[in-house]
Order: structure tokens, then C-alpha cells, then sequence
């Protein structure tokens, strides 16, 4: 299954529009550079062309009512002076067009900056708005899902109003002010990225991810149980996201569910539990192509963290790499199911090689190509201090592993600003692809 095409073009003059708009999205000194050109070839051409409008152009309005008394008068040698005029009025007109439109894609590029700068404000102060925030009430458990799509929905008059009459006594405000701290702290050891990148600034985002918080006993023990997963479609557009979209939907609604009612829990029933919720969504998706008939697909990592453990799948180049704090050292948990990692154990190309080569984002495993799939499984023990990332292609790619290890180290206490930053890397990086991250501090 080959990858989506990441602004591949055909044409050079394109190309290098585009490569130059992304130059100008990274660097501010580019964004100078293209304001102080405008700004002089206007005035060099109002200069040149004698204030504007054009002398040409008023010569040439005030010549064409007397075309038919010039012709009697100099013959048709008029035609040779007034074809120049008509030139150089177009010349006038092509190049004050020119500048008129380099202006306004400017303005529009300011415009658009400001509010993608507005984004990442809001992100520094924890992750995306999210799609839905569902508080739910089970036997055993209290369930949070997070996905970077819809804003929270504000509290409404009634909500606001039943919480001021609420009771007040000691005991509430202690139980409340425990569930506070608890709220404080998860979001603390959690941090999204999620950006559609530079090249993709403009096209729907084919990634998608989800965080889920729940708890359930066992063996006497009430522990938490969290799940992750990052999902980057394969399609096209709107294909690919849905593909995502999809895997998504059937891991939240398989994985956790199925813990939860389970009354012994063992390592070989987690493990299998998240290899049949990515089967599922391998299916799923898999149906779903066959019904519309359009290829679509997707890869997937998902990490379940349960009782000092990180139970951790993948199919395709999503990756999940582990943080060792006291060991101040990032290693690859997950196999990338693609052509370059092939070529990489064959010994045929080197690890720097796979960013650079021309057929990086071509995978042979993903979700969706047939009606059952190849789960690769993990199981690491985790200690105090550790991280989890999870992260798409369009991070990796963009920011090599050093890069990666070097700002855990720097936000090993703040993991939402941690993922803020790899997101930002990923963008000076080139920003080629959708970006996706989620960090987790044990």
C-alpha cells in the first residue's frame, strides 16, 4: 500500500512557490525580505512607469478617441507607435498586477499566521479543544475521552446555578478538592500535539487520536487505565481521515470496555484485547473501502497503561518510543511496517537514509488493505519518570530522534508543553505532512 503523496509536483515553477510559502511560514526573515521587495519594486515602478496611473495609460486614453484624425495624418506608420503604447500599458498593467497580488497573498499569509499563533497560545496551556469530554458512571469506572477536534462545551445557567446551591460541608469540599487535584495532575502528565502541517496547512487533517482515562479494580486494588492511540489515514483527504476516524471510533468503544467487565485481568488478556480492537478496526475500515470502493487505509499505535505496564501495538510507521528519564535516553518500542525499515534491517541503506529516501512513506502493512491484518505487540515495564510518545509520520519524519530526546529532557516535568514543542520542531522541520504526538509522563 503506498502512502499519501506528500505535495509531490510535477512542475517547477510550482514547486517552488511552494517550497518558498513554507520557507515563508518558518522563517520571520523571509516574511521581511518579501514585505521590503513589495514595498521597493512599487516604488521603483512608480518611478520608472511616472506615478500612476501610468503616463502610458493616460497617453494611450487620450490617443484612441483621435485614431482615425492620426491615421490621416501620419499614415500607417501611426500603427507601429501605437502598438508600442498598447504594450507598454499591458507591461504597466501585468506588473502592478503582479505586485497587487503578491501583496495580498502576504496580507492573507499575516492573517493566517496570526491565527495559527492564537492556536499554539491556546496549546501551551494544555492540548487541543477537544471533541467531547464524557464523564460516565460505571460500576467500575469513570471514563474521560479527548479527541482535538470540537471545542468543550461551556457549563450552562441551570449547571452553574445547581453547583452554587450545592451542599458545602467539610467532607464535599474535601472529596472536591481531591477530584481537583487529581484533574490537575493528569493533565500535568498528558500532552496532545496535533497540527495539519504546512505543506497540508489548507487540506483536512487525515490524523487522529484519542486519550482515555478510566479505572478498575483488581485484585482488591482500585488502579487507573489508560489508553492511547495515534492514527494517521491513508487515501487521500477526506478518505484517509475517515479510515482514521474509524480505527479511532473502534478502539475507544472495544479496548477499555471490555477490561473493565473482565473480572481476572492478565498480561495475555490485555495484549490480546488491544490486538482484537485493532482487528476490528482493520475490518471496519476494511469494509468500509469495500462498500464505497475507494482504497482507503491507515496506520495505528495505540499504548494501554495499566499497573506499572505499557501494553503497546502498531500496524504501519506510527511509532511508540519509550523515555528513560533516569537513563536520559529515548529508544523505538514499535517495527515501522514500511520499505525503508526493510532496507534498514537488510542492511541496504543506514537510519539517517530513511528521512531522505524517495520511497519513505511507502508501507506494506495498514489497516484497511485486507480483511485481516498482522498486529505487532509489546509489553514494557514502566518505572517513575518515564515517558511515552506516540506519534505519527508526520513528527518523526521531521524531527529525528535526537531532536525527539533532547526536548523530553527540557520539559521532562510538562509534558503539554513538550508536545507543543515537537509540534513546533515538526513544522521548522518543513512541516510536510500532518503531525500528531501525545506524551505521557508515568
Amino acid at each position: 500500500m503506498k502512502r499519501k503523496s506528500v505535495g509531490n509536483s510535477t512542475k517547477f515553477v510550482p514547486e517552488v512557490i511552494k517550497q518558498y510559502g513554507i520557507a515563508y511560514e518558518i522563517h520571520q526573515w523571509i516574511r521581511c525580505l518579501s514585505w521590503l521587495g513589495i514595498i521597493s519594486g512599487v516604488l521603483l515602478l512608480l518611478w520608472i512607469s511616472g506615478g500612476f496611473p501610468p503616463k502610458a495609460w493616460l497617453l494611450l486614453l487620450q490617443a484612441t478617441p483621435q485614431l482615425p484624425h492620426l491615421f490621416n495624418v501620419r499614415g500607417p506608420k501611426i500603427g507601429l507607435s501605437l502598438g508600442a503604447l498598447v504594450a507598454l500599458s499591458l507591461t504597466w498593467l501585468a506588473l502592478w498586477g503582479a505586485f497587487l497580488g503578491a501583496g495580498m497573498a502576504v496580507i492573507l499569509r499575516w492573517g493566517h499566521n496570526k491565527s495559527i499563533q492564537h492556536e499554539q497560545q491556546v496549546t501551551k496551556t494544555g492540548w487541543e479543544p477537544t471533541r467531547s469530554n464524557h464523564n460516565g458512571e460505571r460500576k467500575r469506572t469513570t471514563t474521560q475521552f479527548f479527541n482535538p477536534a470540537e471545542p468543550f462545551a461551556e457549563p450552562s445557567a441551570d449547571a452553574r446555578a445547581e453547583k452554587q446551591q450545592a451542599p458545602t460541608s467539610p467532607l464535599v469540599k474535601a472529596r472536591k478538592m481531591q477530584e481537583m487535584d487529581a484533574a490537575v495532575l493528569r493533565t500535568e502528565n498528558v500532552g496532545i500535539g496535533w497540527d495539519a502541517g504546512i505543506a497540508r496547512r489548507f487540506k483536512p487533517n487525515e490524523d487522529n487520536l484519542v486519550t482515555l482515562h478510566s479505572a478498575c479494580t483488581h485484585i482488591g486494588r482500585l488502579l487507573p487505565l489508560d489508553l492511547y492511540v495515534v492514527a494517521d489515514g491513508m487515501g487521500g483527504h477526506s478518505h484517509g481521515r475517515e479510515a482514521s476516524h474509524l480505527a479511532i471510533r473502534c478502539m475507544t468503544q472495544a479496548v477499555v470496555p471490555n477490561i473493565i467487565s473482565c473480572d481476572h485481568i492478565t498480561d495475555d488478556f490485555l495484549v490480546e484485547t488491544l490486538v482484537e480492537g485493532v482487528q476490528w478496526a482493520n475490518q471496519t475500515v476494511h469494509e468500509s473501502s469495500q462498500q464505497s470502493g475507494v482504497e482507503m487505509g491507515t496506520t495505528i499505535t495505540a499504548a494501554l497503561v495499566f499497573d506499572g505496564s505499557a501494553y503497546i501495538v502498531n500496524v504501519g510507521d506510527s511509532r511508540t518510543y519509550i523515555y528513560r528519564e533516569r537513563e536520559g535516553q529515548l529508544s523505538q518500542v514499535t517495527r515501522d511496517h514500511s520499505l525503508v525499515a526493510r532496507l534498514v534491517e537488510a542492511g541496504a541503506i543506514s537510519r539517517d537514509e530513511v528521512y531522505t529516501h524517495p520511497d519513505r512513506n511507502k508501507v506494506y502493512r495498514g489497516l484497511g488493505d485486507k480483511d485481516a491484518v498482522k498486529v505487532d505487540r509489546f509489553t514494557v515495564a514502566l518505572h517513575t519518570g518515564d515517558f511515552l510518545v506516540l506519534c505519527s509520520d508526520g513528527l518523526w519524519e521531521m524531527v529525528r530522534d535526537k531532536e525527539i530526546e533532547r526536548i523530553l529532557k527540557k520539559y521532562a516535568v510538562d509534558p503539554p508543553r513538550a508536545s507543543a514543542s515537537l509540534v513546533k520542531a515538526a513544522l521548522e522541520g518543513g512541516g510536510a505532512d500532518n503531525i500528531s504526538v501525545i506524551v505521557v509522563r508515568v
